[in-house]
């Protein structure tokens, strides 16, 4: 990154940029618009995809958003005129006119959805280190992809489509929320906090009985179920740690999920376990995947600036800095984990020795 500006790989010179005034410009031409979101969907890309859906929709098109695995329980509020997120094998893309992917760094994030990453016309991301696939808008300064979601919410109505969009901005303020910890997180800016004035006087003023802001946040934070529970319970058992407790980390396997009846959506937010225990300076989840055994998913978060993006880019995912995911295969737990403490704790030490 050059002066706040994403600098493409040799590889990624191949797609070009394209501006935030050429989306507004797609979606001015009401078309049929499909968004695809990644496996895992947080809060960030959920909110994002479908307050994208209702932009298309204010500007006269239509849009259908998508997801190559199944939405957490605690984010389908966010779904806007859908109750079906999955795109079955079966299924063309001929009824589209427009395909992009939102909040996606790399066709890894895209899991099964990949099979038709060749046709995704334009990419909108936040994440500073990830492999475009598409003519690409990132902004890495963004907290969130909310964050150019309300960019271009904002160029609309600019435009004359409307006046304010109080269910567009509710699933933008989500978006926001998620992606920095309710405000608490190193990538909130002083633009963050602008932005969330303006959704709070659009959405708590707002006459249309929908959810107000302490809504919002209590549907995302405030509500657990008691799996989830249940999930951070297993999760603090298995705790380990390395790096003399700088690197904490949690495996959870699909026999331990199954012994203890739980999902892979019930486990989304356990590496915020290990993240929180004093000293440790790089949190870790890796998690067996059902689909293929010999696949795990990897969550990092750092609490300071070890780039954890870095490392997972290496096994070809990405993120920022201090959060950053990827998918990794291995033939055991034990080689999976081993290969994951053994780059993480690399990082740490290099981080410790600056």
């Amino acid at each position: 990154m050059i002066d706040g500006q994403y600098i493409p790989t040799a590889e990624e010179e191949q797609f070009p940029t394209i501006t935030l005034e050429e989306i507004c410009d797609i979606l001015e031409d009401a078309p049929r618009m499909l968004i695809l979101t990644h496996v895992n969907p947080d809060g960030d890309c959920i909110g994002s995809a479908f307050a994208l859906k209702l932009l298309v929709e204010a500007a006269g098109g239509s849009a259908r958003c998508v997801s190559p695995s199944e939405l957490p329980k605690r984010l389908r509020f966010l779904m806007s005129g859908q109750e079906d997120m999955l795109f079955g094998e079966d299924e063309s893309t001929d009824d589209y006119d427009v395909i992009c992917a939102v909040d996606v760094a790399s066709p890894m994030q895209l899991g099964d959805l990949s099979r038709i990453m060749d046709q995704v016309d334009f990419m909108i991301d936040h994440h500073g280190v990830g492999t475009h696939f598409a003519p690409w808008f990132v902004d890495e300064t963004a907290s969130a992809s909310g964050e150019i979601l309300y960019d271009i919410y904002a160029t609309l109505a600019a435009r004359g489509h409307f006046t304010v969009l109080p269910d567009a901005a509710r699933r933008i303020y989500a978006a926001m929320v998620s992606d920095t910890g309710s405000f608490k997180f190193s990538n909130t800016t002083p633009k963050t906090h602008l932005i969330a004035a303006d959704l709070v006087n659009i959405i708590n003023t707002a006459e249309d009985g929908g959810m107000d802001t302490s809504d919002v946040c209590r549907s995302l934070f405030g509500q657990r179920t008691l799996k989830e529970l249940t999930a951070q319970m297993l999760a603090i058992q298995n705790l380990h740690f390395y790096e003399e407790g700088s690197l904490g980390v949690v495996v959870f396997t699909q026999q331990m999920l199954s012994d203890a009846g739980l999902t892979e959506e019930e486990i989304g937010n356990v590496v915020d376990t290990p993240r929180g225990v004093e000293g440790v300076l790089v949190g870790l989840s890796i998690r067996q995947t059902a689909a293929d055994l010999r696949q795990y998913k990897v969550s990092s978060r750092a609490n300071v600036e070890c780039d954890v993006s870095a490392v997972c880019a290496s096994f070809g995912g990405g993120g920022h800095v201090r959060a950053a995911g990827c998918t990794i295969e291995a033939d055991s737990v034990e080689e999976a984990e081993a290969m994951v403490i053994g780059a993480f704790a690399e990082a740490v030490r290099n981080y410790k020795n600056q």
